[in-house]
């Protein structure tokens, strides 16, 4: 008579060996998540740090018209940029046609213009953004960057309200 033999040893271990790399998955897909800036400190005129996250960019949590977004600071980006699904939770209008070029290749989209960005303390009125790139995560573009002080040392990026901006207005 033959008996099911069950090699129960090589099972435990089996099991042991699926436990650990979950748990080694689980801990690296936290870890490797990036390091998204949240600023607290909302007034007017205050500057912005954002730290360096784990792959060399720098996030930060802000506003579109006062939805939340996290972007991505891109000074490659000539202008904020968010995909279609984040548009649409943002209650933004449908924009006029345009064909981007990236670095990931052309694709169309639309340009929505009179929208208000706010990062931290920061706002600045009367942006164009641009609208269908691919992701959750939108891009920081030189539309709203050149209108403040871009500082980088070290680690650390600092957002401020340029001098001259911070008497006229950010909106000009």
């Amino acid at each position: 008579m033959m008996r099911n033999y069950i090699p129960w040893g090589y099972v435990t271990a089996l099991v042991i060996w699926v436990i650990l790399f979950s748990i080694a998955y689980l801990f690296f897909e936290n870890w490797l998540e990036p390091k998204i800036a949240v600023i607290q400190d909302n007034r007017a005129g205050s500057e912005v740090v954002i730290s360096r996250s784990w792959d060399g960019h720098y996030y930060v949590r802000g506003e579109i018209n006062g939805y939340p977004v996290d972007f991505m600071v891109d000074t490659g980006a000539s202008m904020v940029s968010i995909s279609y699904d984040l548009a649409r939770a943002a209650n933004l209008p449908t924009g006029r046609p345009a064909s981007f070029s990236t670095a990931g290749g052309k694709f169309m989209g639309e340009i929505v213009s009179g929208q208000d960005i706010k990062i931290g303390g920061i706002l600045a009125k009367g942006l164009s953004i641009s609208v269908g790139m691919q992701g959750e995560m939108g891009l920081l573009g030189q539309n709203f960057l050149r209108r403040v002080e871009v500082v980088q040392s070290g680690d650390r990026m600092v957002l401020r309200v340029r001098i001259n901006q911070a008497r006229i207005g950010l909106n000009e």
